[in-house]
């Protein structure tokens, strides 16, 4: 082998090494490494990734390389591997990497990435595993497999997720043992550069999971300090699906959770497609903003409303579907307001809350309180639907007192028609 082609490995290495400082995403990485080693003179045939992730639907996310120009991105829902020892052969490799634990639970030791190799060409695994066989089929002569450990505190143990790729050539002979050598010795460096950019996308995942898409943005970019808060405008979304707590005393725990998972749902898709950021959950309710930024306040209230009656119809579907079971159902008490709030952290010095703050929040909940009161879907503020700018999808239920409010406050709902009959009396 050429001194070109160690020159072009060294460079590839340092290259990898450099990208794990920058946390440079999985499938830049990825394809830099395939076609490094293409340039290199490696004839690859089909290369693929597959990296763990940590997501609430996915666990994990599929890269493949092809030499006539396919780039395929596949996720994977969970429990899509529950089945790979049985119709994969990089379970091999994924034992072998993780160490099975010895008998007094201390982790095996020695090379944490080591290859499995199949030589397509003589026939080996294709009895084992279908695809091996269709690799070969289709010309492939080589197949190596590394599975990366992502491991923690320094210890490989079973079950520790991370990566898996897979290179294959279609050449007579297949790999050669210094290619084989080179690719086995930069993979602990592809293992590197892949881990930051893997952890950070989870790191995000996890943010705008538990967080939200804006305040887990801010968490990540260093707002958190106690007390570093800001002031903005917004509407304020206040939602209780009522009659939970009285279901909870009769459901099973296991159906519970997933009613109530099933309702949310019809609660949250709505607030975030119309631009909305749920900040939390209250229990069996939540609280979201419509930030103005420096928009017209109007088309923000605009998407607010939508949410709601959004939210209120797929609540109503949900209730009938139950309904038609036998299903026990609950309806949802939406307040809409908008006003001035604190936004940023609370809390104490070691345990924060991202959130919004101040009178128009107190308002809010209060308001969503009235709707039990005057057996309605949706009350709105005087100030929400004098910045929506129009009032004909209202009707006034008059000046209301509030409780810890000094004035009163004019609350409005929507006029018949315009939330289903249904979404209140199932």
């Amino acid at each position: 082998m050429s001194s070109e082609f160690s020159s072009k490995a060294a460079a590839l290495q340092r290259w990898l090494l450099q990208q794990a400082l920058l946390a440079t995403p999985a499938g830049r990485v990825a394809s830099h490494f395939v076609d490094s080693l293409v340039d290199m003179g490696v004839p690859l045939w089909r290369a693929s990734l597959l990296t763990s992730t940590l997501h609430p639907q996915v666990e994990g996310i599929g890269l493949t390389w092809t030499r006539d120009g396919q780039r395929l991105r596949q996720e994977y829902q969970h429990g899509s591997f529950e089945r790979v020892p049985s119709l994969s052969p990089v379970y091999d490799a994924v034992v072998a990497a993780q160490g099975r634990p010895s008998a007094d639970g201390t982790p095996m030791q020695g090379d944490i990435t080591p290859m499995t190799r199949y030589r397509l060409e003589r026939g080996e695994g294709a009895a084992n595993y279908a695809i091996l066989d269709e690799f070969r089929r289709a010309g492939a002569t080589d197949y190596l497999c590394f599975a990366i450990p992502f491991a923690i505190d320094g210890n490989v143990h079973a079950g520790d997720a991370g990566a898996v790729i897979t290179v294959l050539v279609d050449r007579a002979g297949g790999f050669t043992e210094k290619e084989v050598t080179v690719i086995t010795d930069l993979i602990p460096a592809l293992g590197a550069a892949l881990r930051p950019g893997v952890d950070l996308a989870a790191i995000r995942s996890v943010l705008d999971t538990y967080l939200g898409r804006d305040v887990g943005r801010r968490v990540l970019d260093g707002a958190i300090r106690r007390g570093s808060v800001e002031a903005i405008s917004a509407a304020i979304v206040v939602g209780d699906l009522r009659g939970f707590t009285a279901l909870a005393d009769e459901v099973p725990r296991e159906r519970l959770v997933s009613m109530l998972d099933d309702y949310l749902d019809c609660l949250v898709s709505p607030v975030e497609e119309s631009g909305g950021e749920v900040l939390k959950f209250l229990g069996d309710g939540l609280l979201a903003t419509f930030a103005f930024d420096n928009s017209e306040p109007g088309p923000i209230c605009a998407a607010a409303l939508t949410a709601a009656t959004e939210a209120l119809r797929r609540i109503d579907v949900l209730n009938r579907s139950r309904s038609a079971d036998g299903q026990p159902v609950m309806t949802l008490d939406l307040a809409l307001h908008a006003g001035e709030v604190l936004y940023g952290n609370v809390g104490s010095a070691r345990r924060l809350d991202f959130t919004i703050i101040g009178p128009a929040v107190n308002e809010s909940a209060r308001l969503e309180a009235l709707c039990a009161t005057l057996d309605v879907p949706l009350v709105a503020s005087r100030r929400f639907v004098d910045l929506l700018g129009t009032a004909a999808k209202f009707r006034s239920l008059g000046p209301r007192v509030l409780r810890g409010v000094r004035t009163p406050v004019e609350v409005f709902t929507l006029v018949s028609g315009n939330v289903d009959a249904g979404a209140r009396n199932v």
